[in-house]
């Protein structure tokens, strides 16, 4: 078989995945939405997480796999963990099929991230149905130690925390700018854009703080590496530390507050 037909059979394939995705869309939308809630909820505890670094009473780790850790601990916490999980693998099939269907390549990187957060939270949840379940803070810094590692290591840890660090700008701007409206099919109201602009702008805040800890990382000291849980505790380590970290929870929470409601009505994740 030569490469011109191999190069056909490739484009064919492509065509016919494409064509499968656009007519399934609306189908695989409608069930992914209940991931949108599922991100809710754990944002949810993310924020009482963090609220509680800021009072000086954490003693988990502030973050998604503390949160799920949360759930695990309560009665009947393992069949909210698996409903979690099929609510996260639901939004990582949306996010693939709009990462295929994309008509911009901005709007289609976002879905491929939002596909490996969903696969990552996904798999997170049932390894604490499992019993299995361990801090993705320090998951992230033996990464971060492997990578220092490798040759050239500690470049390709302060790109990745700048790019994090954009990315955390980037959000802020959009939260500030009222661009998450376009993610939900009708109106907002003047309070769900409240929440909005609040939870955007401290995802922000969040993300840029953890970009530039990664960064720092580069130098040797990886427990600065250590996600969400890092950031917090640095925003708390500052003159007003406390207030700051609060308002960012209370941040979270409204983020947590409008996925939870505009769910139902999301054009997009």
């Amino acid at each position: 078989m030569n490469s011109r037909n191999v190069q056909s059979r490739a484009e064919d394939g492509a065509r016919r995945g494409e064509a499968f995705a656009r007519a399934h869309e609306a189908g695989v939308k409608r069930v992914g939405r209940v991931g949108v809630a599922a991100e809710g909820v754990v944002y949810l505890l993310i924020a009482w997480l963090a609220a509680q670094v800021a009072l000086g009473s954490g003693s988990g780790s502030a973050d998604s796999s503390g949160a799920l850790g949360q759930i695990a601990s309560k009665p009947f916490g393992e069949v909210l963990l698996v409903v979690l999980a099929l609510g996260f693998v639901a939004l990582l099939a949306w996010q693939v099929v709009a990462a295929i269907t994309a008509d911009k390549t901005s709007r289609r990187v976002s879905a491929v991230a939002k596909a490996v957060a969903a696969a990552a939270l996904a798999v997170s949840s049932l390894k604490f149905v499992a019993g299995g379940g361990s801090s993705s803070g320090q998951q992230q810094q033996t990464v971060t130690q492997r990578v220092l590692e490798a040759p050239g290591g500690a470049v390709v840890v302060v790109v990745v925390g700048l790019v994090i660090v954009g990315i955390g700008v980037a959000t802020v701007v959009r939260g500030l700018q009222e661009k998450f409206e376009d993610k939900v099919e009708g109106s907002l109201s003047p309070a769900l854009t409240g929440l909005g602009v609040a939870g955007w702008v401290a995802r922000g805040v969040a993300f840029a703080v953890l970009g530039v800890l990664v960064v720092v990382s580069a130098t040797g000291d990886t427990g600065k590496s250590r996600g969400l849980d890092a950031a917090f505790h640095e925003i708390a380590a500052q003159p007003f530390g406390t207030v700051a970290l609060l308002l960012v929870a209370l941040g979270l929470a409204a983020y947590a507050v409008f996925q939870l409601i505009t769910a139902r009505r999301r054009s997009r994740a």
